[in-house]
């Protein structure tokens, strides 16, 4: 899947989180175990400790593990009943779901496994407050500026900074301790937007 690339994918480019937003993450977290939604590229300047590509497919294969830090591919899925996976595609189906409430759902459910200590899910989708009003069950800060991310071209490698639209962060806390890690979370995002815990 050649198009399937990085943190946030078009054909030509996949869109990696901007330094600010990186170095937020690092400083709440203690430090980034996992990107399961990344690439080698994306992953030199997010500096997780472990990341997936899609070669990797981390919806349907990998283990999701202690501190993660995703920012979601915005393709749609399906979930293929003859193979059981999530697949991508373009096409129609009565299982269509969007990427990043794909994402979203699997960040929470193995954050309520356990699996994943604590989880940062960086959002560029408006309609995520359609997609998956779940997320208003967790810290999350709306932020007042449209953050500068990087576009990473594949054909010649360069990388730009763009910024990008409306965002927003919601924090899934460790279980230990949920209100010091909720105002670590206020004290840290409130310079940055509206926090609604």
């Amino acid at each position: 899947m050649p198009s399937f690339r990085g943190n946030a994918h078009t054909d030509t480019f996949e869109w990696i989180s901007g330094a600010d937003l990186i170095n937020s993450a690092h400083m709440l977290m203690g430090g980034i175990d996992l990107d399961p939604a990344s690439s080698a590229v994306a992953n030199s300047y997010v500096n997780a400790e472990h990341f997936y590509t899609p070669e990797d497919d981390a919806l349907n294969e990998q283990d999701w593990f202690g501190n993660v830090y995703v920012f979601p591919p915005n393709y749609t899925y399906f979930w293929d009943i003859k193979s059981q996976r999530w697949k991508r595609t373009r096409g129609l189906s009565h299982t269509l779901i969007s990427g990043y409430a794909l994402w979203w759902r699997t960040l929470k459910r193995k954050w309520l496994s356990g699996e994943v200590k604590q989880g940062l899910y960086f959002g560029n989708c408006p309609d995520m407050i359609r997609y998956a009003q779940d997320i208003f069950d967790f810290p999350i800060c709306f932020l007042k500026n449209t953050p500068m991310l990087r576009r990473h071209y594949f054909e010649d490698g360069r990388v730009e900074a763009k910024n990008t639209c409306s965002s927003f962060i919601v924090y899934l806390q460790p279980s230990d301790g949920l209100d010091n890690y909720t105002q670590n979370f206020i004290d840290i995002y409130s310079e940055k937007g509206r926090i609604i815990t």
